[in-house]
């Protein structure tokens, strides 16, 4: 059973559907969940690979996201809002 992500043309809403079978989602298109629309697209969904595959294990994880903690205490506040501003983009 595939979950597949979708984008709506007509009111600009992702979602995700989940097909019961493959035949059934081949060259279908579920209506949008919010409009109603039919005119919706299948989109490219992002993958996460953990572990032996090629991502980071749980551990891995936690050492990371222990290392970005200690460089955010030794980094002076001004520059961490700074560097936050310049991530800002379009809503």
């Amino acid at each position: 059973m595939p979950i597949y992500d979708y984008h709506c043309q007509a009111c600009d809403t992702a979602f995700s559907h989940l097909w019961r079978t493959l035949a059934a989602a081949a060259g279908a298109a579920p209506p949008c969940p919010a409009c109603g629309s039919v005119d919706t697209q299948r989109v490219v969904s992002q993958v996460t690979v953990v572990g032996g595959l090629g991502g980071l294990t749980p551990a891995e994880k936690t050492a990371e996201n222990a290392h970005w903690e200690r460089v955010a205490k030794m980094t002076p506040k001004e520059q961490i809002d700074k560097l936050r501003a310049g991530k800002k983009g379009p809503a």
